[in-house]
């Protein structure tokens, strides 16, 4: 079967027809036409602005987070923590007060302020950054393991467990989980952690360690 073809001159009065049928509808809402137009040019300055500004943000939390890490790194670390605290008043819920906290809240953890880090890591929990999220849940359990409140910890490594399913940090979480049942007395609830450790991570570091400590529980 032949294609049919528009022919030149057919197509340039379909595209004719087109172009006036636009012009008599701008003509008969003229109004209404420039009102959307800018509309559409409000939209796209608000736009760029707010592109440029959330730039100007990132550029300046980062650097305030560079700038506290120097401050530490010299040893100041009352005026680090001044920093760090200042950058999550100014730059909220940016990548770079999220990091900041935790920076402070390693510090104090590797000072032994347990109780101080777990004030810091507790709100990081939710972030919705993934990697801020996990490390905070991690760190906080190691917290409140360090402090004797087993518990606590059971209950943040149980929930983070649940609700990451898939994350690579699920040997360590498991291990952290299994350690502060032991901790508390509650063999059977160890041993059943230190099983699932040691089925699911078999090769790993994680998992030979469950083996070592099953051996030694199931006597």
């Amino acid at each position: 079967m032949k294609k049919q073809t528009t022919a030149p001159a057919e197509q340039k009065d379909i595209l004719v027809s087109f172009l006036s049928a636009i012009i008599d509808f701008c003509k008969q809402n003229k109004r209404g036409v420039l009102t959307a137009l800018v509309i559409l040019i409000l939209a796209a300055v608000i736009g760029a602005c707010y592109s440029s500004h959330v730039k100007k943000v990132t550029q300046n939390s980062w650097a305030a987070y560079y700038s506290a890490q120097v401050s530490l790194l010299g040893g100041n670390e009352q005026e680090g923590f001044f920093m760090i605290d200042e950058l999550a008043k100014k730059y909220p819920g940016t990548p770079a007060a999220q990091y900041a906290q935790l920076l402070k809240a390693d510090i104090l953890y590797n000072g032994e302020n347990y109780a101080q880090a777990a004030d810091v890591y507790k709100p990081l929990v939710s972030s919705d950054n993934p990697t801020v999220a996990t490390v905070a849940a991690l760190s906080l359990a190691a917290s409140h393991q360090a402090l004797k409140e087993y518990q606590a910890a059971v209950d943040t490594l149980t929930q983070f467990i649940q609700n990451n399913p898939k994350s690579f940090a699920l040997p360590q979480a498991y291990l952290t989980l299994a350690m502060s049942q032991e901790l508390a007395g509650n063999k059977t609830e160890a041993i059943n952690a230190y099983k699932q450790l040691a089925d699911a991570y078999a090769q790993t570091y994680f998992g030979v360690m469950a083996k070592d400590k099953l051996a030694v529980l199931e006597k």
